[in-house]
């Protein structure tokens, strides 16, 4: 049963579309619609007006692009958490952070149901699924299994082609595509199999590494406590530091990975991951921890952090184990602060060098 008032994350792609347009002409829903900004050129206004467009009664934007970065991505750097050896979990981690800001709105304006505007069975249905029930366990939700088109895509390209839907992003292309501040994710047609090469098409963020520039640059990244916080010796907050580095390493060609990706589901996946930014932070981070802890910290940093990316890959983010987690990961970030020195040339990172008041270096100038 789908209530008369319903909040619904809108991206503008083909599911959140189809899901805002069937709740408003199928239901009669009141549908307040809610653009999560977290990418650097989010196309808000459009956005906005697509979604009145498509029925809602208003469209809001929460700017939480300095609270995804300093409370969730970092969080995910300095536990080293990286989905099996490629992802460094920039769609999924959004999530849960979307689930939150929907739950409190649902709540302040008393609205009844919050709307899922992804796919039956998906990974992300049970991600937006679990969080919202564990934020706000009074509020109906309102599933894809209740929304006819959104049991998959062909259905959802029909209701769109039908009703005359236009919706924005790479999904016209048989493609479904999440693009952020810590990187994008491309899900590929299963059609395309494993083999056939891709095309520069399926890349945003990044150039060829045979087309980066021929002169290499090097720039310091300081770390305070675990957390970046400025770049060549220019202080900046979180948001801005990872949107640089992602434009400076998106032009050295850093950051590409073709993958298979195993899903909840137990099914892989073919993707394409980017994250410019996060691979450079993510290499001197650990080559920071390499110089301030030991060997057996690190050895076990790496297991609790494998286990940290399926936490957060499944959507587990508010359980009491990756809260426990952040509390070991905290007590050894303390150690974690100092420069590190990095080199970026045509797809490579090259730590150049680093340093820290907490080395655990023997120095025999120092002796």
């Amino acid at each position: 049963m789908v209530q008369k008032k319903v909040i619904l994350a809108f991206a503008g792609g083909l599911q959140s579309s189809v899901c805002l347009h069937w709740l408003y002409k199928k239901r009669g829903a009141e549908v307040t619609a809610i653009i999560v900004k977290l990418g650097s050129d989010s196309q808000t206004f459009a956005l906005g007006e697509q979604a009145v467009e498509l029925g809602a009664s208003g469209a809001y934007v929460e700017d939480c692009r300095e609270k995804f970065i300093r409370e969730y991505a970092f969080r995910v750097l300095r536990a080293s958490a990286v989905y099996e050896h490629n992802y460094m979990l920039s769609g999924a981690l959004t999530r849960p952070l979307i689930a939150e800001v929907l739950a409190k709105r649902a709540c302040r304006d008393g609205i009844e149901s919050v709307a899922l505007g992804t796919y039956s069975n998906s990974d992300d249905a049970r991600r937006f699924r679990s969080n919202v029930a564990i934020l706000a366990p009074n509020l109906n939700i309102v599933g894809p299994d209740q929304i006819p088109p959104l049991q998959n895509r062909e259905k959802a390209l029909e209701y769109a082609q039908k009703n005359n839907i236009a919706f924005s992003g790479r999904s016209q292309s048989s493609l479904n595509c999440d693009i952020n501040l810590w990187g994008s994710v491309v899900s590929l047609n299963p059609e395309m199999g494993t083999w056939e090469p891709l095309s520069e098409k399926y890349y945003c963020l990044t150039v060829r590494p045979e087309d980066a520039v021929d002169e290499a640059e090097t720039m310091t990244i300081d770390f305070e406590n675990g957390e970046p916080t400025s770049i060549n010796g220019e202080h900046m907050v979180p948001h801005q530091l990872v949107d640089y580095l992602n434009t400076r390493a998106g032009e050295h060609g850093i950051g590409r990975v073709e993958a298979v990706e195993d899903r909840m589901s137990g099914h892989k996946a073919r993707e394409v991951y980017e994250a410019p930014g996060a691979y450079v932070l993510s290499a001197a981070h650990t080559a920071l921890e390499e110089l301030c802890l030991d060997y057996e910290t690190l050895q076990a940093k790496e297991d609790i952090g494998r286990s940290y990316a399926n936490i957060v890959y499944k959507g587990d983010w508010f359980s009491r184990l990756r809260s426990a987690y952040d509390d070991f990961f905290s007590s050894l970030q303390s150690r974690i602060t100092g420069t590190v020195s990095v080199k970026l040339y045509k797809g490579n990172i090259k730590i150049a060098g680093r340093c820290s008041p907490n080395t655990l270096f023997d120095d025999p100038k120092k002796q």
